[in-house]
């Protein structure tokens, strides 16, 4: 068994050398405070950061399309994945009279968010399967409204313009009873 000697320090006390002083351990606990002060507001709002890159996907995603099928003469399609909550991209191009569907960029998945409606103007609410707008040559696309449902509550709204690509975005929270 080893004992300490307790030293005399430059005051003339007696001091053991055994532990951490007051101040060491206070300029400790503020650093931690500072380090999650600052990190938990980041870690928390993942799901709402999530969310707005989806949106800003789709958005990205029409608009690429509405400017493509207006500078090449072709044909677009945006289909909705309500299985594999995700939208694709074709492109239609016509070649000695057939007309080929191909893929125009990646899948782009939803999720955090999920498709719970697409509606076209003229032909109604889809709730399932695939769907799919149409954007044509000439800079006008099917008039569509795309609900997303949230992991939490409430809903956002896409509804899509027909004469720009441009997307206006309803941000529907429900109320808690």
């Amino acid at each position: 068994m080893v004992k300490v000697k307790p030293s005399m320090s430059q005051t003339g006390t007696l001091t053991s050398r055994g532990g951490f002083t007051l101040v060491e351990l206070l300029v400790v606990i503020v650093i931690l405070s500072l380090i999650s002060f600052i990190s938990v507001p980041l870690l928390s709002n993942n799901s709402e950061r999530d969310e707005k890159l989806v949106v800003r996907r789709i958005a990205g995603t029409v608009k690429q399309l509405y400017n493509e099928a207006t500078l090449t003469r072709d044909e677009h399609l945006l289909t909705f994945h309500f299985a594999r909550n995700s939208l694709l991209a074709y492109r239609l191009r016509s070649s000695d009279g057939v007309i080929e569907k191909e893929p125009f960029g990646r899948e782009v998945k939803l999720s955090p968010l999920y498709i719970r409606q697409v509606s076209i103007e003229g032909e109604g609410n889809f709730n399932s399967g695939e769907v799919t707008i149409r954007i044509f040559p000439l800079g006008w696309m099917e008039p569509t409204q795309l609900v997303l449902g949230r992991e939490s509550e409430g809903e956002l709204v896409l509804t899509f313009s027909p004469l720009t690509g441009a997307i206006t975005i309803d941000d529907e929270q429900t109320a808690e009873q």
